[in-house]
């Protein structure tokens, strides 16, 4: 029986990708999905993708934490939306520690909430290079989609080639919009169209650039995202300009040396294509050199390396279990 395993927000889509993804895992004990919207509904009935893996499972609107008190250690994903944890992160502390399960507690945030919060503790969970600082971690912030692919392709760049800009263009699934749709987020708005937001002012910039600083170096780089007319994956382009002309053997070379002991990340001699690593946390790098300019291409899915994955890929570092533990292979199916 493997530690326990709480899923707060469990009707969202990166709890529904989590229920899929543990159900591989053999370190944890079944999830339990937590949703005050659908408190008492068979889980099933929002994921139903999960009939199979959870066909008597229920939401309960409120977790017990009493019922882990005898618990070695306690795994919580916070799959909340924006602002929900933040907002109800010193209750949760109160309740864990009127539990008695107060230092049992393995939280990982799948939200903004405390990516760039250093005051709690949270350790910044990109997991390819921040194993050191998760090690042992029992606060950890997820990454956005977005950062994870641009840090896995500008960090390598940044430390290692010295562009003296960059420019990256990057498209989306509306899957990565959450569950509630916007006038903008709506799939049936969003099909058969391709919309540029938040050019230049993506929050996930703040989060690539603090990396930049830690792993690499700062560098001058801007980010236009797309709304894409699919479902789920990332695919996105960095044009990078340097001083004097690079060479594709040595960019491949880069990556190669970069991602060597990275079970999840892989260099492609060809520019990769997303319905490769749709479902599957891996991520794929390709790219070429042309005169003094780079293009690097990066795939991957938004709702697991992107998300699920990779916040279960970081379990796993700060849980000193083998990193690839529970995704090292093919999990389907997958609802979207």
């Amino acid at each position: 029986m493997g530690d326990p395993v709480v899923i707060l927000g469990g009707g969202s889509f990166g709890a529904g990708e989590l229920a899929r993804l543990l159900t591989a895992h053999d370190g944890v004990a079944h999830p339990g999905l937590v949703s005050r919207s659908h408190g008492g509904s068979p889980v099933a009935s929002v994921h139903p993708h999960l009939g199979a893996a959870y066909p008597d499972d229920r939401f309960v609107s409120r977790a017990d934490w009493t019922a882990f008190r005898e618990s070695r250690r306690i795994i919580v994903f916070s799959a909340l939306r924006a602002g929900e944890l933040a907002g109800r992160y010193r209750e949760l502390e109160a309740e864990w520690a009127q539990a008695g399960i107060g230092d049992r507690v393995l939280l990982i945030d799948l939200s903004a909430d405390f990516r760039l919060d250093e005051g709690e503790g949270f350790v910044y969970g990109l997991s390819e290079w921040m194993r050191e600082p998760l090690a042992g971690a029992t606060r950890i912030a997820n990454p956005g989609c977005f950062a994870t692919a641009l840090a896995l392709g500008l960090i390598p760049l940044a430390r290692h080639l010295m562009p003296r800009d960059a420019t990256a263009f990057a498209l989306t699934g509306s899957t990565g919009a959450g569950v509630t749709p916007g006038p903008r987020t709506h799939h049936p708005l969003r099909a058969h169209n391709c919309v540029p937001y938040r050019p230049y002012e993506h929050r996930h910039r703040s989060e690539v650039d603090r990396l930049l600083e830690l792993r690499a170096r700062p560098l001058d780089w801007n980010f236009i995202p797309y709304a894409a007319p699919w479902v789920r994956g990332i695919t996105l382009t960095i044009e990078a300009r340097f001083d004097e002309a690079p060479d594709t053997d040595r960019l491949a070379e880069t990556f190669r040396a970069s991602y060597a002991g990275s079970p999840f990340v892989s260099w492609t001699d060809t520019p990769p294509e997303l319905t490769s690593v749709v479902g599957g946390n891996r991520c794929l790098i390709g790219g070429i050199c042309r005169g003094r300019r780079a293009a690097v291409f990066v795939v991957l899915d938004n709702l697991v390396k992107g998300m699920a994955g990779q916040a279960i890929q970081n379990l796993n570092l700060a849980s000193g279990w083998p990193e690839d533990r529970g995704l090292g292979h093919w999990i389907g199916p997958y609802p979207v």
